[in-house]
């Protein structure tokens, strides 16, 4: 839970409004989507393989809202201020490959850089060094699975409260209490009502595609969205739209996913840490050091990234450091096949779970 606090909520922004549109959204879509997720999860789990929940949850989001809108609820593709960082579903699609290969290449050379430092060190007082250095490491990949992992479960919670017209809150200077409440059923037409330090109330509205113009209901002041978060009022302060969650939803989220990992999941954790490659206690630092910087960076951008596949291209990289025969390709072909498979069998199944929903207007 230590993540809890200190990497904020990007990812859970992403997965809740980056993915579908939310104009869509809606509790059944929701539960068709975890079904989706949830299914291909215990599937994977039964066979051992490595697979990934974000990518499942991303499939059956998607899933759902095809059987929902068609192809006009997805969100494909999203740029950023960063020309490197891209959203959406064609941009997340695009860091399954990229994130493990960010894995491979750091486990690789801390792997080499602590081989070629350690060269003269004798090799059983390493192995005391490193068993102790792998409390440091587990805690960074502690860390950073928790920094993505568990706000993916934000981003479905999220999602609802886009949906609602809850999902975000304007801060600025004076302003003590903020809400943003949706009007009407669509995300076309919003207001946010800002109450000031003193006692003051403005209204806040606006309409568009983009909620691209608010107008003060007060005195007509005219307030510009710059961007996708600032909005500038005239002959007032600067506001910020920013993603909001309570802050329970936050540790609960956290207190899950870290219960979920203590209860279960044995039979992957055998797969990666055994049948891929034989880890020394320097090898096993190097992975989970590599894995967790890669996946830190991911969550600093707000893209949701697999830890699975991340941890796994850090095993990999590491493991080929000694020679690549040291590598049981045929398992990783078998991980590789899972991961390619994970978005459209949970969109298959959260199609199959919605479609009662559609025919019977629930």
């Amino acid at each position: 839970c230590v993540a809890a606090f200190g990497m904020g909520t990007l990812v859970a922004a992403t997965i809740g409004k980056g993915i579908v549109d939310a104009s869509v959204i809606e509790p059944s879509l929701i539960f068709a989507a975890l079904m989706g997720a949830i299914v291909w999860n215990l599937l994977t789990w039964w066979l051992g393989l490595p697979s990934s929940s974000s990518h499942a949850l991303i499939g059956g989001l998607a899933g759902a809202a095809l059987v929902k809108a068609g192809p006009a609820a997805l969100v494909l593709w999203v740029p950023t201020e960063n020309p490197l960082v891209y959203k959406g579903i064609l941009g997340i699609a695009a860091y399954i490959v990229v994130a493990p290969l960010l894995g491979l290449g750091l486990g690789l050379a801390f792997m080499t850089a602590l081989a070629w430092g350690l060269r003269r060190a004798r090799p059983s007082k390493v192995d005391k060094w490193f068993r102790r250095l792998q409390l440091v490491s587990a805690g960074v990949y502690s860390y950073s699975h928790g920094s993505n992992d568990a706000q993916k479960t934000m981003g479905i919670i999220y999602a609802l409260l886009v949906a609602a017209g809850l999902g975000s809150w304007a801060h600025a200077g004076g302003i003590v209490e903020e809400r943003g409440v949706l009007q009407a059923p669509t995300p076309q037409r919003a207001s946010w009502v800002l109450r000031t330090e003193a006692g003051e109330s403005l209204a806040l509205q606006g309409s568009g595609p983009d909620l691209a113009k608010l107008e003060k209901n007060a005195s007509g002041a005219s307030v510009t969205v710059l961007g996708e978060r600032t909005v500038t009022a005239t002959g007032g302060p600067g506001l910020e739209l920013k993603d909001h969650l309570a802050w329970w939803i936050i540790l609960l989220c956290h207190a899950a996913i870290g219960l979920g990992t203590y209860m279960g999941g044995w039979r992957i954790v055998k797969t990666m840490g055994t049948k891929i490659t034989r880890l020394q206690p320097y090898g096993g630092f190097c992975a989970e050091t590599g894995g967790g910087v890669t996946i830190l960076a991911m969550s600093h951008f707000g893209i949701p990234v697999s830890t699975t596949h991340t941890i796994t291209g850090a095993i990999i990289g590491v493991g080929a450091t000694r020679r690549l025969s040291a590598v049981r390709w045929g398992v990783a072909r078998t991980v590789v096949w899972a991961w390619v498979l994970t978005i459209p069998a949970s969109a298959l199944v959260a199609a199959l779970v919605y479609l009662p929903f559609r025919w019977f207007g629930g």
